[in-house]
Order: structure tokens, then sequence, then C-alpha cells
């Protein structure tokens, strides 16, 4: 019982530490059982994002077959259906078996293993032929009309006929043969019309009508009657993607031909079974991944390569078999590359503060015992063993820990709701127990009455025995740090490119390394600040002020909470700045690969930018220039007489060069692509073999012209062009001038807007965009801002800015915390020298000047290390991860580091040390007078 009542009243004493230790468990216990839980919303949303951005026809399993399903063995590949009875006249087409087809297509999605079953939808399928010229219709403009006969199960559940009927089986010859023309030039057989039913948008462009019937220029199909007109009952339906150019038709400008027109037109199964020897079946299943969980990913997309890589047979002696294929591979593979980049920011931001809040817990933990040192050394003194007193200080831990791991955990839960799993409450547990294990551990066992650090000589053994361990964390940072770069950047798939690459998930060393660097550069810096304080020692003994020899004599001999400090600031700062520059770092790699892409403020593609067109652009207002771009063709580059084909690109280099001034990747030197006066071209060598290009290696353009070229610049890629293996962008002038080679049509120009589209006082874009597209309505007009803006919206982008804020919030708590303590640990001491100062004249200012010196060399030291962390971590992390998928590029963004935040963050750990000190200063002048009087009595 005794037990018990000193515990309760240590609860009621001293209540400050009490508190402290508290809020330190429920930051930990909350932070640990909460990123867990916003870690795996954050991948859940972002798949159901990226899956929601994809087509049907990208996201779908989608097999074809040259084989028309359900008609089991009585169908050939390259004959047709096999008919039998009369072989003269017409007999009733065979009815393929579609529905028990479609029914094996569900019995092989039911056996797949989860979550891949649960995401393969309805199956479906259409069978199409190839196209078919038809008759055109007297006074139509179409000059080239076509048709693709098709048929599918559900077709006509998918539409609303608004006149006639959907079409029935119609005859067919028993001899096909006999359709065509005699010796003679006459045809002997007119077969049955094919009914078949068209969208009213086909037949409005085509001029058919209801009961119309059409010839085709095919002489084994029998002409179509039209006998229904359809409607879709959802024109944006996923159904259309897989049936094209049926709803509305596929319409093309020759420049030689005229309008071509092509359109699907709907038959039925049995009488187009019949009729096309050698159709393409298109089956799919309609994928839904909206359920699939974050941690599910992975064994879907292993399930879907293993679907996609065989070859099934769906129902037995069906020749329609099925080799599936889906876009959902490379869509799973981007999302678990951002997921694993996602993963290892948040690793990195989560491991640093969780080493700041140990140390804090051992302060906090350190400052509990301070405030009961005197009541601890009293039952000491009346025979209570060590034990007996840990045992109190670890009891007290527990009543205070375990509680405030549980409001810690219910907090978090409050603030991201998801399912709580073992592991979380296994955290939290921990959490809980981990102050009664902390106070235990920092209750002195030599000792409990107070004393100075540096009075009593250090056995050489533990002296030896710290250096031993401090050496250890600095080789073992340098080690993992090391191991995890040798690793390789870890690849989209969560593989690695080095040998011994980890193959999925976090790589532990990447979680571990920042955490010994930071732990590291915290030590190196608190061996290297005593002797800064020692020289400054010495220069302040030379003046005549008290303040700083004495303030720098503390430091170095009496430093509060001993190394704890250092790393809790070291880490904390560390952390900081890491986020400021993997937040600058990732949205600047978007940035830049949104503008590489585009490769001007505005890229219009698809119609023909003549000169005329471009001179129209450039007379709208706000575009300064306009530089299109045209494929030239592929010429012989090399020596005289040999040479290796490259692709020419033509441009104007001026206006080229005033679109791309600012673009990021854009090639040094197109000013310079001007005609040079010795004869020579100049030209930027493009692609992978651009370094293969070299001065004096000879062009050959048409009618055997040759000249020499001289290479300005090497490029992997031209910003806002194709990828090329090969190329070569020259002025369209020059190259004409010596070598003869023509501009080409351009179909691409790239734009630039005055005051360089990012400016404030330049044009809105989106009226610039939306006056080209009325000056080109059939053009594509591209906006690097929103494809920036696409990926910056996106979950994962979200939640990794979600995490840089709440990581240099919480750091900057974490400062603040270790500030605090820092002061309050040294108020006993501070208190008894401000006590004598006080009574031997030391003015008030002075007093404050103390205090500072009690955290600003180390806030000051913390601020510089820190700096140095809060770039080697994000180094490290460019080293180790690929972050393409998350700046949707194909190389990895570079280093930025913004001057910005780190002076917002060592402004705010300023106003944390101005703030303390104020604070810390008015307590010793309140307390001096009553702890002078104390010391004299």
């Amino acid at each position: 019982m005794s037990l018990l009542l000193l515990v309760r009243r240590h609860l009621r004493t001293a209540a400050g530490a009490v508190l402290a230790l508290a809020a330190v468990t429920v930051l930990a216990a909350g932070t640990l059982s909460t990123v867990p839980r916003a870690v795996a919303a954050v991948h859940a949303d972002q798949l159901a994002h990226v899956t929601a951005q994809t087509s049907a026809l990208t996201s779908d399993v989608i097999a074809t077959t040259p084989v028309f399903p359900g008609y089991g063995e009585d169908y050939d590949a390259y004959g047709g259906v096999h008919r039998e009875g009369p072989t003269d006249g017409e007999v009733d087409p065979p009815v393929p078996d579609l529905d028990g087809y479609l029914a094996g297509l569900r019995d092989l999605a039911a056996s797949r293993p989860a979550p891949l079953s649960g995401v393969l939808g309805e199956p479906d399928l259409v069978v199409a032929a190839d196209r078919t010229g038809v008759e055109r219709v007297e006074g139509n403009d179409v000059a080239a009309p076509g048709i693709v006969l098709q048929a599918g199960p559900s077709a006509s559940a998918q539409v609303q006929v608004v006149e006639g009927r959907w079409p029935a089986s119609t005859p067919v010859p028993a001899d096909p043969t006999a359709m065509l023309p005699g010796s003679d030039g006459v045809v002997e057989f007119e077969p049955t019309a094919m009914e078949v039913a068209v969208s009213t948008a086909v037949a409005a462009e085509l001029d058919w009508a209801l009961d119309s019937v059409h010839a085709t220029d095919e002489p084994l199909l029998p002409p179509l009657h039209v006998v229904g007109l359809w409607e879709p009952l959802d024109a944006d339906a996923d159904y259309w993607a897989h049936v094209p150019r049926t709803t509305t038709p596929e319409i093309v400008f020759d420049p030689n031909i005229g309008k071509i027109v092509t359109a699907g037109v709907f038959a039925d199964p049995a009488t187009l079974g019949s009729w096309v020897p050698a159709p393409s079946a298109r089956v799919w299943f309609p994928v839904d991944t909206s359920g699939v969980a974050a941690q599910d990913a992975p064994a879907l997309l292993a399930q879907l390569r293993g679907l996609t890589a065989t070859t099934t047979t769906v129902v037995d002696g069906d020749s329609a078999v099925l080799e599936p294929a889906t876009g959902l591979l490379d869509v799973l593979e981007t999302a678990l590359g951002q997921r694993a980049g996602v993963d290892a920011i948040v690793t990195v931001l989560a491991v640093g503060p969780l080493g700041a809040l140990a140390a804090v817990l051992v302060l906090a933990a350190g400052l509990v015992v301070d405030r009961r040192r005197a009541t601890l050394a009293l039952a000491r003194a009346r025979g209570a063993s060590m034990t007996w007193v840990r045992g109190v200080v670890a009891l007290e831990g527990l009543v205070v820990g375990l509680p405030a791991a549980a409001l810690g955990f219910a907090a978090g839960l409050a603030v991201v709701p998801g399912t709580v799993t073992s592991g979380q409450v296994g955290a939290a547990v921990l959490c809980g127990l981990a102050p009664a294990l902390v106070l235990a551990a920092v209750t002195p066992a030599a000792g409990l009455r107070a004393g100075r650090a540096d009075l009593g000589a250090v056995p050489a053994r533990r002296r030896h025995l710290r250096l031993g361990v401090e050496a250890g964390v600095v080789l073992a940072g340098a080690g993992t740090s090391w191991l995890a770069v040798d690793r390789g950047v870890v690849a989209a798939t969560g593989s690695s490119t080095g040998p011994t690459g980890t193959g999925g998930g976090v790589d532990p060393l990447l979680a571990v390394a920042p955490l010994l660097v930071g732990v590291a550069v915290a030590l190196v810096t608190f061996r290297l600040v005593p002797p800064v304080a020692r020289a400054v020692e010495h220069l302040a003994a030379r003046g005549s002020g008290l303040v700083p020899f004495l303030g720098a004599a503390r430091v170095r001999r009496d430093p509060a909470g001993g190394p704890l400090p250092a790393v809790a600031l070291v880490l904390a700062v560390g952390v900081a700045l890491s986020s400021v520059v993997l937040s600058g770092t990732v949205r600047q790699g978007v940035t830049d690969e949104a503008w590489a892409e585009v490769g001007g403020d505005l890229r219009v593609a698809g119609p023909v930018v003549d000169g005329p067109t471009a001179d129209s652009l450039r007379g709208i207002d706000g575009v300064a220039a306009v530089a299109p771009v045209a494929d030239a063709g592929r010429f012989a580059l090399g020596r005289v007489g040999s040479g290796s084909p490259v692709t020419v690109w033509t441009t104007d280099a001026a206006e080229l060069a005033r679109v791309q001034q600012d673009v990021p990747g854009a090639p040094d030197g197109l000013d310079r692509l001007a005609a040079t006066g010795d004869g020579r071209l100049p030209v930027v060598a493009v692609g992978d073999g651009a370094g293969q290009v070299t001065d004096g290696q000879v062009l050959s353009g048409p009618g055997g012209a040759r000249t020499e070229v001289v290479v300005v610049d090497r490029v992997d890629a031209l910003p806002g062009l194709p990828p090329s293996s090969g190329a070569l962008l020259v002025d369209a002038t020059a190259a004409g001038d010596r070598v003869g080679i023509a501009p080409g049509t351009a179909r691409l120009a790239l734009v630039g807007l005055a005051g360089g589209g990012g400016a404030a006082e330049a044009p809105d874009p989106d009226r610039v965009e939306a006056e080209i597209g009325v000056l080109l309505p059939t053009a594509v007009v591209d906006d690097p801002r929103e494809g920036e803006q696409a990926l910056l919206s996106s979950p994962a982008a979200a939640g990794l800015a979600a995490a840089f804020t709440v990581a240099v919030a919480l750091s900057a708590l974490l400062c603040v915390a270790t500030v605090t303590l820092m002061l309050v640990l040294a108020t006993p001491a501070r208190t008894r020298v401000l006590a004598v100062l006080r009574t031997l004249g030391l003015p008030r200012r002075a007093e404050r000047g103390l205090v500072a010196w009690e955290v600003g060399p180390w806030a000051v030291a913390a601020l510089l290390a820190g700096g140095v962390v809060g770039v080697l971590v994000p180094a490290l992390v460019l080293a180790v991860v690929d972050l393409t998928p998350l700046t949707g590029g194909t190389a990895s963004p570079a280093l930025v580091v913004d001057p910005w935040g780190p002076a917002a963050l060592a402004g705010g750990l300023l106003v944390a040390v101005v703030a303390g000190t104020l604070v810390a200063g008015s307590v010793g002048r309140r307390r001096g007078a009553e702890t002078w009087r104390t010391a004299t009595d």
C-alpha cells in the first residue's frame, strides 16, 4: 500500500513533468497508429484514382480470336460453319451457342483466386467482319462508304430501337459459290438480303432509310436490308468502347478520294456466322478495382500476369480459345511504383520524428526523475532497495503511459478512421509501456543526489565504451547508406535494379539509414560544440563581459540533458528540412516533366500547320511565338559515300528558341541553328544515337546534295516531340539552302505565350486554347499546366503533401519541446547561479543572456547539422527509390534545395528559443531570491 501511496503522491506533485511525459506518449502512440492507416488509405485512393482515369480499352481484360465462338467443333477457322442438308437453295443458318460460351467465361472468372475473381465483371463479346464497301446512295456526299458487319449477344440490350425491329436470322445459301457469276457473267442465284440495324447517326450520314437495301462490293456477301434504326441507351457506356464506329461513324477526309465513312452495323449472330468465314471475335471482361484493398494490389498484378500469360480453352471442343491481354498491368505497375515512392518518403519522414520522440521521451523521463529525486533519495536512505525505487518510477510510468497511449490511439483513430490491425494495437501498447521502461532506465543506480556533469572523473572504461558506441553509430550510418545505394534504384514494380534487390516493399536499409545518419550527425555535432565553446570561452575571457564567458563555460561543462537534446534537435530539424527538400524536388520534377512533355506554353497537334495557319495562330491575342515542327523524312548521315538513315525534323529555329526559352530540357544553341558562314549545317542531335553524331559528318539530301553538319547540342529527347532513336533538328531555311531538304508537312506546332506563360502578366492559357479551338476545330491542344495539375491532384500527391506538412509541423513541435525540456532541466542549476549573480549585481538582461547561452549554441548547431541531414537524406532517397511514377517522367528528378524553406525553419526555431529564453529568465528572477536564502541557511 505504501508503494501505491507514494505513486499517488508523485502524480499530485510536479504535475508539469508528468504532463510532459504523457504528452510525448500521446504523440508517439497517435503517430504510430495513424500513419499506417493514412498510408493505406492513400494507396487505396490512388489505386481507385488511376484505374478510374483509364478507359475501358485499357483496364478491361480483352481477348481477340479469328474464330466465331459458340459453334464448337462445327466451325472451321478458314471455311466458316459446316452446313448440313441440301446442297442447293437456301437453308437456315446454324445458331451459335453464345450463351454457353459466356457461361464458360463466367466459370473461368469464378475459378480465378481473389482478388482477381472479384474484379472481373460480366463477360461479353462481339464478332465483327472486315470493312466492306457498300453502294453509294445517289446524292450522298460520302465518296467511299463502308460498313463493318458485327453481332453480339447483348447488343440489343444496349440500344433502343426507334424504328423497325432488331435483325432476325435469315436463310443462307447452301452453296455460297452459287452467288458467283457464271461463265456468261450472270449470277444465277440471288440470296436473301441480310437483315441489319444501324444507328440513327449512321443512317443520317449514309442516307440510309428503314427498309432500304444496299449492295456490297464483296461478291460472297448478300445485300443489306435495313430493318431497324436505333439509338444507344447510354452513348458513354463502356460497351461502345469495344464496339467503335457504331453509335457514330468514323469519318476521314482524304484529299485524293474525298469523304471516307466507316460504320458498324448489327446483324443476327447466326446469319453473320454463316456469311463471314474469318471474323474477328472480341471477348472482354469489364474490370472494377474499386473494392480492391491497397495491400491486395501486388497479388492482383501477379494474378493478371498469370491470366494473360496463358491460353485457355473456354468450352471443351470450341476452337475459340482465350488469349487475354490488358493494359491494367501497366496501370497497376505505375500505381505500385507510386506506392513504393510514397512508402519510401513516408518512411523517411517517420523514422526521424520517431527517433526525436524517443530522445524527447528520455528527456521527459529525466525531468520526472529529477523532480522525484529528493523523495527517492529519502526512501533510499531509509533502506529501500534500488529495485524498489525503480519499481516506484516504473509504476508511475505505467499509470501515466497506458492511459496516454490509449488516448493517443483513440485520437489517431478519430483523425484517420480505418481498419485497426494488431500491429497498430501492438505499437500503441509499446508506447504505453515505454514511459515505465525509460523511467526505470534513467533512474541512476549510483545515487540520487543531484550534481554537475563535469565534476568527478569518468572511468576510462566507461569513456571508451561511449566513444566506441558513438563510433559504431557513425560507421553504421555510413555502412547502411552505402549498402542502400549499392542495391540500386528500386523500380516501379518494387524490384531493384541492383544485384541484391529486395523485390518489393520498403527497403529495410532505407528505413534505418536516414535515422542512423541523423543520429551520427547529431553525435558528431555534440562532440564539436564543446571545442567551439572552449574557443569562445577563451576569447570571452579576454573581454569585460561576464555573460559570454560564463555561458560558453556552462555549455562546455554542464550541457542540459547531455547528448539527447542534440540528437532530438538535429533529427527534428533534419526531418523538417528533408520534408521541404523532398516536397520541392517532387513538385519541381512534376513541373519539369509536364513542360518537357508539351514543349511550350501550348502544343497544337493534328491538322496541317502551314505558313498561313502559323500566321493565324500568331495573330491570336497573347501568342508571342509559333514554331511548327515537321518530319522532313529520313536521310543518310555519315562519311562521304556511306551513312546511316536518320530522321530530320525541320522548324523555324528562331521561333522555337523563343518558345522554349524557359522549357526544362530544351536544347542549348537553338538560336545557332541558322546556317553558318562556312557552308556547314548546324544540327541538334536527338535520341540514343546522339553521341555518335559528330562535327564533320555528311548529311545527304535529295538529288545527291551533301553538306557537313556541326552539332550545337545533344539531347535524349526534344521537349514536345515524340521520342526518337536517332534524329536531327535543323532550321528549315538552312536545311533547304544547304542540302535541299524540303520543310515537310508540319502537323505539330509549339506555341509560346507573351510573358513566358507562367508570368503574372501572361494571357490566360484557357482563353488562348479556346481561340485555337475555334481556328482549328480538329486540333488537340495540350497545356503543361493541366498535366501538372493532374499529377498534383492525385491521392498520392495529396497524401505526400499532407505528409510533408505533418512532418514539418511535428518537427517544429519537437524542436519546441526539446528546447523547453532543456531549459526546464537546467532550471535548478541556473536558478542557483542566477541567485548568486543577482545578489552580486547581475542585471536582468544578463540573466536572459545566460538562458540564451544554454540553448542558443545547440540551436545553431542543430540548424547547421540538420541542414546537412536535410540534404543527405533526400539525396539518399533519390539514389535508392524510383520517384518517376510520382513525377510522371522517365528520369529521376534532380535534387531541389529552396533556400526559403531552411530560412523559415531557422526563423521558427529562433522564435522558440527566444520565447523559451524569456520564460526561463522570468522564472529565474522570481526564484532567485528564494534560492539564495535557501542556499545561505
